[in-house]
């Protein structure tokens, strides 16, 4: 049950964070430029697509279609990573399609414990979505992931930027 909330978050943010890539690549290119990565706008805009497609297949599917989305978040972790330790000269890590949003160590917990909990539902067969819950629970369970999504973007994004401003003043 905990790896199928902290999935279903990670997987509501990834296709959010995969539309904000596709409509706005330019935070995300400056991102991968600085790692030497390909970084034209094309690339910027596949990898949202991707992004959201690994979304829609581990919510709707979920087993081993999980496997892109922990992919995707492995991935997360160690450019996140080598950001935080300075090994990659960002001031954004480009993930919401937002210049402002710094890498920190909160992506990096986050992003393990979605590979984690993605991980884990992938070898195990499971399903991200417990469809076969009684409507009213598959519901709340929705409605507690798409919460969780955004509290989640709010964290991650907003929060360091909370922190900030307030260390300036």
């Amino acid at each position: 049950m905990v790896a199928q909330g902290i999935s279903t978050i990670a997987l509501v943010l990834l296709a959010a964070s995969g539309v904000a890539k596709a409509l706005d690549p330019d935070p995300t290119r400056g991102a991968l430029r600085a790692a030497r990565l390909p970084a034209t706008s094309a690339a910027v805009v596949l990898l949202g697509v991707v992004e959201v497609l690994a979304a829609i297949l581990g919510i709707v599917i979920g087993g081993w279609w999980l496997a892109p989305a922990a992919t995707l978040y492995l991935g997360f972790t160690g450019f996140t990573f080598a950001a935080v330790r300075g090994r990659i000269p960002v001031q954004s890590c480009g993930c919401f399609g937002r210049e402002d949003t710094p890498p920190t160590t909160l992506h990096i917990v986050y992003n393990l414990s979605a590979t984690a909990a993605l991980g884990f539902l992938t070898v195990t067969g499971g399903s991200a979505v417990p469809w076969t819950y009684p409507t009213v629970d598959l519901a709340l369970f929705l409605g507690f992931a798409l919460i969780g999504g955004y509290l989640s973007y709010l964290i991650l994004a907003r929060l360091p930027q909370t922190l900030a401003l307030a260390d300036q003043s």
